[in-house]
């Protein structure tokens, strides 16, 4: 009887010093971020039946159990890496949507400035001021566009640099993941019960890669979690992490992308795949801003090129007889360079000469070659022709070239070889004035010969500012450009309402997980108070016990 009521106060003791113990565990780490509450599981131990009852033999302790609720975790984590994705997006957005619409670096500044210019000269277009204040505006235009396409190309080339520096914390974060997988695995089968601070640790390194990539989890048997990205790309698995890395981009060699090498396979990964983290937002707004505002600047710049130019040269200069100059650049050469493919088996090079600029439209295309037929798809609405490589550009089949370019092809294509077209892209990067118009003297203000004073061409010119030549007739340089600050602006101000949405959407989200697995002081003092008082009864339970076996040895005596 003795022994039996000191062993059940010895567990008495145990059990309140396990309780203890757990509760000042949780207080001393109610700073550390990724920390889940603890709480120690009892169980009455199994009791012995006596000559007409059973007898109880005191508590044991089961297990300490992590707080932890799955749904709120999951809850947490998906609004985390959507927030992650929207502050990234927003970040550069914002940046294009200052530089476009602002008075100082936008474009319908110099446009209005350069045709105001125009319209002195045809004003008095014998004028050596008015003609020499031409050229200057027509070289400010040009190093508008200049300035443009280099600061939307600056922010490219900054996607690239920021996507490297995300695929190297995303392999170290795997690498950790594997790490305590293997750490928890062995813990867990050696001891039995569970590695609560290693699961901790894990979690928070989840939570940080999720920021980085949209993840998918699923633990094995053994503890150990296999992490998916995207639709279901293998990250990690067990004690293996698959390395990810950044490749050219297939159609174009200014852009890098992010790939995974699984197994010796290498899978890009697209903004199809990425939709969440960091890399995810990185990736769709490079594609859904940066890259179309350069496109719709280049076209623009196309645009003004050919269709100035064209005029322009059908003039004559204030000699009354020089004519066929060209005002600007020639258009043609604004096109982006031949482009291959990396990917490609065959040695074929695609190239794309201009037909007619305000027929191009502000898209990628992708043209593939079966063996015999091409197919070119405009990537902007999913419209594609196959044929020779002379009708693809035919896109609604009625026997003339709709695109605003012809096609031609280098070397040797094999079935399967793909190329991306991004024709526009270079536009305003490559837009200049014309290097043989030395002299003012030269712009070409009449329309006939012998007459300087003359300003027909001129007007001509100047009514280039109001006339719909872009987008097949229906949109005038100005209102091309307004169109794509308004959808830059769009999207920047879609991002930051997203923000808001999913920091409110985190918070919350932080909040209630917080609510059940974060460590309340609070709550905490009141158990080390109970969990003493328990131990201060089990050790009275312990000196009654101890007296009773001392009288009872001592009446034997």
């Amino acid at each position: 009887m003795a022994s039996g009521i000191l062993g059940i106060a010895l567990s008495g003791l145990n059990a309140a010093q396990a309780g203890m113990r757990t509760a000042e565990h949780n207080i001393a780490n109610v700073n550390t971020v990724g920390y889940r509450r603890q709480e120690v599981q009892f169980a009455a131990v199994k009791p012995d039946y006596g000559s007409t009852a059973y007898f109880g033999n005191g508590v044991g302790t089961e297990a300490v159990r992590r707080i932890y609720n799955q749904f709120l975790e999951n809850e947490a984590m998906l609004s985390r890496a959507q927030l992650a994705r929207h502050q990234t997006y927003s970040t550069y957005a914002a940046h294009a949507d200052n530089l476009l619409g602002s008075k100082g670096t936008g474009l319908a500044g110099a446009l209005d400035s350069f045709f105001s210019a125009v319209n002195e000269v045809a004003n008095d277009p014998t004028s050596s001021a008015t003609r020499q204040i031409l050229l200057a505006a027509g070289n400010n235009l040009a190093g508008r566009f200049n300035l443009l396409g280099a600061k939307l190309q600056d922010a490219v080339n900054s996607t690239n640099k920021e996507l490297a520096t995300l695929v190297d914390q995303v392999n170290v974060l795997s690498s950790r993941i594997v790490g305590l997988n293997g750490e928890i695995s062995r813990a867990e089968s050696i001891n039995g019960g569970s590695a609560n601070d290693l699961r901790d640790q894990r979690d928070q390194v989840l939570s940080e890669l999720n920021d980085l990539v949209n993840l998918t989890i699923v633990e094995q048997a053994d503890g150990a979690l296999n992490v998916f990205i995207g639709s279901g790309q293998a990250l990690v698995v067990g004690s293996t992490a698959y390395r990810m890395s950044t490749a050219l981009d297939a159609g174009d060699a200014s852009l890098r992308v992010p790939v995974l090498d699984v197994g010796g396979t290498t899978i890009n990964l697209d903004t199809k795949l990425l939709t969440g983290g960091s890399l995810g937002g990185l990736l769709a707004v490079r594609e859904e801003v940066l890259l179309p505002a350069l496109r719709d600047l280049g076209r623009i710049a196309i645009g003004v090129a050919e269709q100035f130019n064209s005029v322009h040269a059908a003039g004559y200069a204030l000699d009354g007889v020089t004519t066929g100059i060209d005002f600007f650049g020639a258009a043609a050469g604004m096109l982006n360079a031949p482009i291959g493919h990396p990917g490609n088996s065959g040695t074929g090079v695609a190239s794309a000469s201009l037909l007619n600029a305000g027929q191009l439209a502000s898209s990628e295309y992708q043209l593939s070659y079966d063996g015999v037929n091409y197919t070119l798809t405009r990537l902007s609405d999913g419209a594609s022709r196959t044929g020779s490589l002379a009708q693809v550009t035919d896109l609604d089949n009625d026997g003339f070239d709709d695109q605003g370019f012809t096609l031609a092809m280098a070397g040797a294509p094999a079935a399967g070889d793909t190329w991306s077209l991004r024709l526009t892209q270079t536009g305003a990067s490559l837009f200049s004035m014309n290097p043989g118009l030395t002299s003012a003297d030269q712009i070409a203000a009449a329309a006939v010969a012998g007459a300087p004073g003359d300003n027909a061409n001129a007007v001509a010119l100047a009514a280039l500012q109001f006339d719909k030549l872009l987008d097949n007739g229906n949109a005038t340089f100005a209102s091309t450009y307004t169109q794509t600050v308004s959808r830059t602006a769009a999207l920047a101000a879609s991002a930051d309402w997203n923000v808001s949405a999913f920091s409110a959407l985190t918070e919350q989200a932080e909040n209630a997980r917080k609510s059940v697995s974060g460590v309340s002081l609070d709550e905490e003092a009141v158990n080390l108070i109970r969990f003493q008082q328990a131990y201060q009864a089990s050790a009275k339970a312990m000196q009654v016990a101890s007296q009773l076996f001392s009288d009872l040895i001592g009446i034997l005596r």
